[in-house]
Formats: C-alpha cells, sequence, structure tokens
C-alpha cells in the first residue's frame, strides 16, 4: 500500500549528510545513462499556476518520482516500476533540503580546497539550507550574511550561529557579505541581479540558486562571461530558466556550450582549478534530485515502522 508522508515527518528522515550522498549517487547514474531528469513545466490556468518536474531510472531502485507544487503546497509522488505508486510526501522543506545538497556536490568539485570563508546574500529557508550543507562537507569556517530585513538579518545569523557553533556575521551591504569570500551564496528571488562581479574575490566559487524562473536574475552578467567554469544541474531546464544565460545567448554573447552538467562533474570532476578562477554553478533544483531524497526518505520511513498507508 502507499504511504503519505507529512513534512515533519518526511524531514526527520532526511538528513544532509545522507541527502547529499544520495543525491550524488543519482547523478552518478546520470552520468551512466541509468537516470534521467525531467525538465520542470511550468502550466498555467488563468491566474493560477502549476509547476511539475520529474526525474527517473534504474538506479536508485528502478523509480519515478512527480513533483507538483502551486503557491503553497509542494508534492512529491514516488512510483516504483513494478509497484506502481509507493508514496505521497510533502516536499516543501525537502525540495530546500535537496537543493543545499546540490550546492554541497558542487561546491566539493568547483571550490578552491580549503575554502571556507562563506558569503550569503539572502536569510530565508533556501539560505539556511545552503548553509546547512556547506556545513555538512566541511566548506564553512565562518558565514558573512546580508539580507534587505535588518531585523530578520540578524535573528537568522543568531539562530545559525547557534546552531552550527560558527562565527556567522550580519553584514551591512550584500558586498559586505561578499568581500573576501571564498564561497558566495545567492539565495534571493530578485528580478534584478543582487551580486556584482567586482565584488568577488579572485578564486571565488559562487553558487547562484534563487533565480529559478526566466523572470528572475540574481548575478551581474559580467560574472557569468568571466567564469572559467560554468556548471548546472541540468542545461535543458537552464534553457528555459536561467534568466542570466538565456539574456546573453539572445544577445549573441554566450554559447550553451559553455555549461557543464552536474552529472558531468560528479563522473569526472576537473584536476586542476587556477587559484584565481571564478566558477559558477547555476542551481536550478530538478526532478532528479527529488527522486534522490524521496527514495531516500521513502526507505527510512519504511524501515522505521511509523508510517501509515494512505
Amino acid at each position: 500500500m502507499p504511504i503519505y508522508l507529512h513534512e515533519k515527518d518526511a524531514v526527520e528522515f532526511a538528513d544532509m549528510a545522507s541527502v547529499i550522498a544520495a543525491l550524488r549517487g543519482a547523478l552518478a547514474a546520470q552520468a551512466g545513462g541509468k537516470a534521467v531528469n525531467v525538465p520542470r513545466r511550468r502550466l498555467k490556468f488563468g491566474n493560477r499556476r502549476l509547476n511539475l518536474m520529474a526525474g527517473g531510472g534504474n538506479e536508485p531502485g528502478n523509480r519515478f518520482v512527480v513533483k507538483c507544487y502551486g503557491a503553497s503546497s509542494h508534492h512529491m509522488l514516488l512510483y516504483g516500476a513494478e509497484a506502481g505508486l509507493l508514496a505521497i510526501m510533502e516536499a516543501g522543506a525537502l525540495g530546500a533540503i535537496r537543493t543545499g545538497a546540490a550546492t554541497a556536490v558542487a561546491t566539493q568539485a568547483m571550490a578552491r580546497p580549503g575554502a571556507g570563508r562563506v558569503g550569503v546574500i539572502g536569510a530565508g529557508a533556501q539560505a539556511r539550507t545552503q548553509i546547512l550543507a556547506l556545513h555538512a562537507i566541511g566548506s564553512l569556517r565562518e558565514v558573512a550574511v546580508f539580507a534587505r530585513d535588518r531585523v530578520k538579518r540578524a535573528l537568522f545569523c543568531k539562530e545559525i550561529e547557534s546552531e552550527l557553533g560558527v562565527p556567522v556575521h550580519a553584514a551591512a551591504r550584500a558586498e559586505d557579505a561578499v568581500a573576501g569570500a571564498d564561497i558566495v551564496v545567492t539565495a534571493t528571488t530578485s528580478a534584478t541581479p543582487v551580486l556584482m562581479h567586482e565584488w568577488l574575490s579572485a578564486g571565488a566559487h559562487v553558487n547562484a540558486m534563487g533565480a529559478n524562473a526566466a523572470t528572475r536574475r540574481e548575478l551581474d552578467p559580467q560574472i557569468v562571461l568571466r567564469a572559467s567554469l560554468i556548471v548546472t544541474d541540468d542545461v535543458a531546464q537552464a534553457q528555459l530558466e536561467a534568466a542570466e544565460f538565456i539574456d546573453l545567448a539572445a544577445a549573441g554573447r554566450f554559447d550553451w556550450e559553455r555549461i557543464v552538467p552536474l552529472h558531468q562533474m560528479v563522473a569526472a570532476p576537473p584536476r586542476e582549478r587556477a587559484a584565481d578562477a571564478v566558477t559558477l554553478f547555476k542551481s536550478l533544483g530538478i526532478g532528479l534530485e527529488d527522486l534522490a531524497i524521496a527514495a531516500l526518505v521513502y526507505e527510512r520511513a519504511l524501515a522505521s515502522g511509523r508510517c501509515k498507508p494512505l
């Protein structure tokens, strides 16, 4: 019988380190031709919208997932190739966790060895899981955070510092948060760039994860143009959603061939990285990442003996 998992229960089974490992496995399967991703589709019904995305394949476990979400609710439907529907799980928080896990995988492959000084623009739920993921892979010695809301920014920094036991500083300006950072994270819903190229230190690695729609832009175009390595979790999805790339390509200033899919970085990470090179991971959030976390949560829920059939 299929099971239903409420968000509070699903999150209990999704510790960051395990999700990172599961995601790495799903991406390795994709690199080996054993898993596929279906890019997000944004369906319009008058002034309403339903977003759909999917992933699946022989690994892990010959399973498939479809995620559906609107303005206020997110659900994953996990299927087995033989058994059919296995689970329905509330997936708002799971989405944030798996997005953080994707950043961890990309950062391990792309950032300079020993990188640990992190600058974050944004102080919401996604910013939090980005920080937790970097902490899980040992790439977090100290953090500086900027958000427009001063009170929210201060509270966010206090909570993260208490939770992780690392220094967390509230920055008065975005450029102050970024100054001297080895790793920079943008986690906003901005329609205009929040990160400028001139703010970046030589050799910085950028994880841009907030702008996952063609109406959003977090990056100064110069960051894209000057990055020595550009990676995204799905190139086909980027061609639909990554406005910073779409704008430059339309102007004849950007070649889509420059982008490396994340699964290739997992299969064959670069051996060398120039010390002063800026690298960029454009995170969009994909269905294959949902599959990785959904399969992990499902197995753990069954093993716990605490899940109930629909």
